[in-house]
């Protein structure tokens, strides 16, 4: 008799934790799941993003380097200086303006995440609620662990 009675317990908490596990991988599947649509949902607002900023950044180049013809034609224009000079003076003050640029840039780099955060975070309440669930019902049901 009190061998069919541990043997009920056992099968019992067996079947606690074959559910718990159940359960638990169940949960992560659908956690993988909800990072892969928020890691799509990223990816394409990103596309949309990085093609609007290609095409103005191409406009507004255009535009820039008219500008910059210009002040070498005017510089010719009002100075002694040759045309290819004047080129040469554009170009130059350009360039050293554009590696300013860059060297701020490299200093302000902004801090890109490429991790989602949801899903992150859903993660980290399952987790608590499995290791709850675990303590529970290790109290729950009479058995020490050793």
């Amino acid at each position: 008799m009190a061998r069919e009675i541990q043997t009920e317990a056992d099968s019992s908490w067996s079947a606690l934790l074959s559910g718990i596990v159940n359960d638990v991988a169940q949960l992560f599947a659908q956690e993988i799941e909800l990072a892969k649509l928020e890691v799509r949902e990223d990816i394409r607002a990103a596309k949309a993003f990085i093609g609007l900023l290609v095409l103005g950044g191409s406009i507004a180049a255009m535009g820039f380097f008219m500008i910059l013809i210009m002040f070498a034609y005017l510089l010719n224009a009002n100075t002694t200086v040759p045309l290819w000079g004047c080129f040469g003076v554009v170009g130059g003050i350009t360039s050293l303006v554009g590696v300013g640029l860059l060297i701020w840039s490299n200093h302000k780099k902004a801090d890109v995440d490429f991790i989602p955060q949801r899903a992150t975070e859903a993660v980290k309440e399952d987790i608590g609620w499995i290791s709850s669930s675990i303590k529970t019902s290790k109290s729950g049901n009479g058995h020490e662990q050793h």
